[in-house]
């Protein structure tokens, strides 16, 4: 059953991406956001450094008092963008990773550098219980070394539920579930490079995260030479190959809740010298 499940998400989601990402490095199409350059020391061409945004979060949103809402934003780029959210121009930290690093070469492993491949990855901003002071202007930064972009999304307070949502404010004082605030959802790699997969979690008390080959029931990883999971909840995949192809699943949990996310991998085969 899950092997019929895993190739009909194949052909129905990851192909049509797939397809059109090999399409573009082949064909140099004028209009991709992330445009191919000609590596002369390898003869070959590979992804020009960019980002382009694929999935902007609106750019307004009403929401009743006390209810919870969510922020979504997704990018396409090289090398794999990152996230981060700001509230009127003040950066929102969302997990315990993030207080812990300050500039985007800290945040970025090594791993990351200019590749052949392309990354899309998506993020999530929660709200819970929201009140006047939530109101503002929302922005979802997609950064790499080479450049940033953001989009906009205005929060406001509808004439709606005005009356104070107690069952709401209970549950947020006594923790919050494990959710996954950013993470990786398709990456294409030319085979024998190594891969960072991201998977950033965040909940009170802080989830515990887990990797998993294919779904939630499949075999776990562990840290080996062919694979690292990192201190932030990334899963380095080093020399990629044929039989990396599919899905990874990203679990978090912790005493309230748990949340997970799929990841599907490409592993692209090497141009011939």
């Amino acid at each position: 059953m899950y092997l019929m499940d895993f190739r009909l998400f194949i052909i129905t989601f990851s192909l049509p991406f797939i397809m059109s990402r090999l399409n573009d490095f082949t064909n140099l199409k004028r209009n991709s956001g992330v445009r191919p350059r000609q590596d002369t020391k390898q003869g070959r061409y590979v992804p020009k450094p960019g980002i382009r945004l694929q999935k902007p979060s609106s750019s307004s949103l009403s929401v009743a008092s006390y209810d919870s809402t969510i922020l979504e934003c997704e990018a396409e780029g090289n090398p794999s963008p990152i996230f981060h959210w700001l509230k009127d121009g003040q950066r929102i930290l969302q997990g315990s990773w993030d207080d812990l690093v300050s500039t985007l070469d800290e945040e970025m492993n090594g791993n990351e550098k200019i590749t052949q491949g392309v990354s899309r990855t998506r993020s999530r901003l929660f709200l819970d219980c929201v009140t006047a002071k939530q109101e503002g202007v929302y922005s979802c930064v997609a950064e790499n070394p080479y450049q940033r972009i953001s989009g906009e999304t205005v929060v406001k307070l509808s004439k709606e539920g005005n009356t104070v949502n107690a069952l709401c404010m209970a549950k947020k004082s006594f923790g919050t579930p494990a959710r996954i605030y950013m993470w990786t959802r398709t990456r294409i790699e030319v085979q024998g490079n190594d891969i960072q997969l991201f998977c950033r979690a965040s909940g009170n008390p802080q989830p515990k995260l887990a990797w998993m080959r294919g779904d939630e029931n499949g075999k776990l990883i562990e840290s080996s030479e062919k694979y690292k999971i990192l201190e932030s909840g990334d899963l380095v995949i080093r020399n990629l190959a044929w039989e990396d192809l599919g899905g990874y699943t990203c679990l978090a949990k912790n005493v309230h809740g748990n949340d997970k996310t799929f990841t599907f991998v490409y592993p692209a085969a090497p141009e011939k010298e």
